[in-house]
């Protein structure tokens, strides 16, 4: 909560409980009228004071809704990296490959080493490059639309990250 909005009110209801107890004080029905008005004042002051620090609170709830769902976004992506190795199938041509411990019974399957870099799971799809009169494939990625060639002329079994040799 806004601290100084909740002063502020209290302040102001301090400054009402001074005008009531002025009015008993007072002789005159003009010199009551006048002291109630001032006194209406100030309590309508304090309301606006409670307005302006829940509205404050209501803001800083949200932000930490909306930053706690980012940490949970960001825990939930480290775990998933973990699942993932990079792997050159073959030279000049990278991708994450699932691990086999880890696959949760998903078949062997890649990912855009692209996305993954930028925190995204992006499978990537065994294609014929695009006007290539020789059929290679490529790797498409549908999320950053990048196509690497495989270097193959024909699709080929996918492997899991433990299949490939260890970088040297």
């Amino acid at each position: 909560m806004d601290m100084g909005s909740i002063a502020a009110a209290v302040g102001s209801l301090r400054t009402a409980g001074d005008i009531a107890k002025s009015l008993l004080e007072l002789k005159t029905l003009t010199e009551v009228q006048a002291k109630a008005i001032e006194l209406n004042t100030k309590i309508i002051d304090a309301q606006h004071q409670v307005f302006a620090a829940n509205a404050a609170q209501t803001t800083l709830v949200e932000r930490v809704r909306e930053l706690e769902g980012q940490i949970a976004r960001i825990k939930d992506w480290e775990a998933e990296k973990q699942r993932y190795q990079l792997v050159s199938p073959i030279p000049g041509s990278t991708v994450y490959a699932v691990k086999r411990a880890m696959c949760h019974g998903e078949p062997p399957h890649y990912l855009c080493a692209n996305c993954f870099k930028q925190g995204k799971a992006s499978p990537v799809n065994d294609m014929p490059a695009p006007g290539s009169k020789d059929r290679w494939h490529s790797w498409y990625c549908p999320n950053c639309k990048s196509a690497p060639l495989t270097g193959y002329s024909g699709p080929d079994a996918t492997k899991y990250a433990e299949d490939f040799p260890a970088p040297a």
